[in-house]
């Protein structure tokens, strides 16, 4: 299957694809000059998106989403959008599951910029991938349009903030996925810039009181092997209570929930 644009790709030797070295790099300078250098607030933030990015990179609408990635569920704790009505924002899920968007599940496995349309996921590599039926519905329903996208996650925190750009050109796919790449780093600094994003505090009373005693004997540093001798059940059911615990607070391994508790 052909995607619009693709014609633009120069193969590599090791089957990579360059974009032609036709940005326009003055634009992207002007741009940079026009970042604020005081605090910068989310109505900054924005300005800078709709202005002097939009004369680099054209679009026509803009969101983001600052999340956690948490097992293979994204966990959303703030979302900015550029011209996205009250349906779009409405219709994002604060919590879902990645297996059931391909294309985000493949973004995490490449971490590469990619465009996508109702037919097809490209990225800078050349990768592609068919969207399945719920981003295609999403894009029809919703009018996105081609999707410029990319996201940048903290390996540690496992926390991270997705963009995307819908209405972007389909005939210039390798310049868009350049500027892409090139713009990244920069959007993902200033949306940081605008919030000091803090770890919520641990919704304990979600727990029941079976999971607060394993966690609590977490928070001491028992071994399983440990808590499943202190409270008479099998380390099978410690670690199933765990599993469930780590679900309810959003967090992965026994490390990042004897931080939270702590």
């Amino acid at each position: 299957m052909k995607f619009a644009g693709h014609e633009g790709f120069v193969p590599l030797r090791d089957g990579a694809i360059a974009a032609q070295p036709d940005l326009d790099l003055r634009a992207w300078l002007r741009a940079l000059r026009e970042i604020p250098t005081e605090a910068m607030t989310e109505s900054d933030f924005k300005a800078w998106i709709e202005g002097p990015l939009r004369r680099f990179f054209p679009f026509d609408r803009f969101h983001g989403v600052h999340g956690r990635l948490s097992g293979r569920s994204v966990h959303m704790q703030s979302i900015i959008s550029c011209g996205d009505g009250p349906n779009f924002l409405a219709s994002r899920a604060p919590v879902f599951d990645i297996r059931a968007r391909r294309c985000i599940e493949w973004w995490i496995s490449h971490r590469r910029g990619m465009i996508l349309d109702r037919t097809i996921a490209i990225n800078a590599a050349g990768a592609r991938i068919v969207p399945n039926e719920l981003e295609i519905d999403d894009m029809s329903r919703l009018a996105l349009g081609a999707m410029a996208q990319h996201a940048l996650i903290d390996p540690y925190t496992k926390a991270g903030f997705y963009f995307g750009f819908t209405g972007v050109p389909k005939t210039r796919s390798s310049q868009t996925l350049a500027a892409l790449e090139l713009i990244a780093p920069v959007v993902y600094a200033l949306y940081l810039r605008t919030k000091e994003f803090t770890e919520p505090a641990p919704d304990l009373t979600s727990l029941t009181d079976r999971q607060r005693d394993l966690a609590d004997l977490a928070a001491l540093g028992l071994s399983d092997k440990a808590i499943a001798s202190r409270l008479g059940i099998s380390e099978h059911t410690v670690g199933n209570h765990f599993r469930a615990i780590y679900a309810r607070l959003g967090v992965s391994k026994r490390g990042q929930l004897v931080a939270l508790l702590k």
